[in-house]
């Protein structure tokens, strides 16, 4: 046991002393983290729709179009529409810089028409660049001509009557007949009031939230969700690197040298397994570290977590313990173990959310260290006990040791 501790620490000595690829391993994570989290997460704690940008353009000038205008002015209607009254130049000139999401047209006669009651139409250009905010414009006024048109029909009489007032003389205004006429009205408004006020089918809105839930999705919940699955896949990039050392040692003699001495075969794989695990974890940890300070990213009980990144980290050196028996020299191990670490990572959930994953890649994702990782640090990250993940990854880890322990054995003898 001496002699392992001892080929331990002169291990962890010397990679400290040439630790720029472990430093590399340990910044890439962290600049692909800061890079997503800059393009993909919120840029504040709430996430509201802004106004949509409306042009209107007014060639009636009149009453019904002035009646449209005290609609825009509504407290509910500006808090959707930014509502900027021009002419069809201006307007089109805005749309062309991106300064409106639609223009809405109000033709010439269109009080006069609705009057009348003739067909008229109300144009809304929408801007082709924008998908979404036009749609709601137009909407918007499909609902308005809906109830100008009911409101039309509905007091077509009066509106007769304000037709005729608005071509006659004032002085040729028979006053003393209105008073009949506007009682009529009054009686239609008091009808309308009546089967509309009040409703008899409320809308209530109500916001479901389940226990522990947060109704926010903030960027430090993006940072969180995206570190683990980061820190495993650059852990087993910076593992495979450590044991790597074994191959090397095969090839150039130190290792036939090594063994004339008193160090025994098993020791020194035993120590070679062991640096990896202690190295993987402490690199993990300074990982865990930098997210918490540079993004505040939130990982949970840390004795939890500290079990968890534990196995992960034991199940990788063991992995590329036995990884390395198997292969025959360095190149062919760097050849193989990067893309089986891209396999692992992409249907591990490293690369992609295995929510957002097609079945067959979420069955895959099962066999790989990094969904058991990242699923354990979800848990650890909502306040629970990882267990399944730690008991996969302690189990297969124990499995993968007890293939390596033998084959590497094998390896120093020959």
């Amino acid at each position: 046991m001496r002699r392992l501790l001892l080929v331990l620490r002169n291990d962890v000595r010397r990679h400290l002393k040439s630790p720029a690829a472990i430093l590399i391993y340990i910044a890439i994570p962290m600049v692909m983290t800061a890079l997503i989290g800059i393009i993909f997460a919120p840029r504040t704690e709430e996430s509201t729709l802004p106004p949509i940008r409306v042009v209107l353009v007014d060639h009636d000038k009149n009453l019904a179009s002035r009646l449209l205008l005290g609609a825009f002015d509504a407290d509910e209607v500006k808090k959707m529409l930014e509502v900027t009254v021009s002419d069809e130049a201006e307007g089109r000139r805005r749309m062309e810089k991106g300064q409106a999401s639609a223009i809405v047209i109000i033709p010439e006669k269109f009080t006069l028409d609705l009057l009348d009651a003739r067909t008229t139409v109300l144009t809304v250009v929408k801007n082709p660049a924008e998908q979404f905010l036009p749609d709601v414009v137009e909407e918007f006024m499909n609902t308005m001509a809906v109830m100008l048109s009911g409101a039309v029909q509905a007091f077509a009489a009066e509106a007769r009557g304000i037709r005729a007032m608005l071509d006659a003389p004032v002085e040729s205004i028979p006053w003393e007949a209105l008073g009949p006429e506007l009682g009529r009205a009054q009686k239609k408004i008091v009808a309308v009031r009546k089967y509309l006020d009040p409703l008899l089918i409320g809308i209530k809105a109500e916001e479901a939230k389940a226990a522990g839930a947060k109704t926010l999705f903030t960027q430090r919940d993006l940072f969180s969700i995206m570190l683990p699955g980061m820190a495993i896949m650059f852990l087993l990039f910076i593992v495979q690197t450590l044991m790597r050392d074994i191959i090397s040692e095969r090839q150039d003699g130190k290792l036939r040298r090594m063994m004339t001495t008193p160090l025994r075969p098993l020791e020194l794989v035993g120590a070679r397994l062991a640096g990896g695990w202690v190295m993987g974890l402490a690199i993990l940890m300074v990982m865990v570290a930098l997210g918490s300070l540079i993004f505040r990213a939130e990982w949970g009980n840390l004795g939890y977590f500290l079990l968890l990144a534990a196995a992960a980290s034991f199940w990788t050196a063991a992995f590329f313990g036995f990884f390395s028996a198997l292969v025959k020299n360095r190149n062919q191990a760097g050849a193989l173990g990067a893309p089986i670490i891209l396999a692992f990572s992409l249907f591990g959930g490293s690369m992609m959310n295995p929510e957002a994953m097609p079945k067959a890649f979420k069955a895959v994702g099962i066999l790989t260290p990094n969904r058991w990782f990242i699923d354990g640090a979800a848990l650890v990250r909502d306040g629970r006990f990882p267990l399944a993940p730690l008991a996969v990854l302690t189990v297969s880890g124990i499995v993968l040791t007890a293939l390596a322990v033998p084959a590497l054995r094998r390896k120093t003898l020959v």
